[in-house]
């Protein structure tokens, strides 16, 4: 019996903590002022908007005025809340890689992961880390 309710409680709390982690990242926007890329998908500087399509937010949902896509991501967690709205992204030279999505208030993200071509890169040098103001 101990079981069972311990389990039931254990759904709930996951349950409530993917519910939550939708709403914490939802649809945020971003002029981005540098090409750059996310999953797979090889996008121009501009107006962006990055909208969870699942209830967990695995799978975000990447469009500008020229191009639209989806990819892959997982939760990324801070100690702090950032004070900010941001995107984060790895800079290796002149190329841009998304790589992480924050909401103003939230300490749980959303992370994307490293692409082959990114592995690449990094295989020579540690990235430098570039933020980009944005908003809900």
């Amino acid at each position: 019996m101990k079981k069972q309710h311990l389990f039931s409680l254990l759904v709930m709390v996951v349950l409530l903590a993917a519910g939550s982690l939708h709403a914490q990242t939802g649809e945020v926007k971003a002029t981005i002022p540098f090409d750059f890329t996310a999953g797979n998908m090889s996008l121009a500087a501009g107006e962006y908007s990055i909208t969870s399509m699942s209830d967990a937010g695995r799978i975000l949902s990447v469009a500008g005025a020229s191009s639209k896509g989806l990819v892959g991501s997982h939760a990324a967690e801070k100690m702090e809340a950032p004070a900010k709205t941001m995107l984060v992204f790895h800079r290796y030279g002149n190329r841009y890689f998304l790589y992480q999505i924050w909401v103003e208030g939230n300490n749980r993200g959303r992370e994307l992961p490293r692409t082959p071509s990114e592995k690449e890169l990094a295989s020579n040098g540690r990235p430098t880390l570039v933020a980009v103001l944005a908003y809900k």
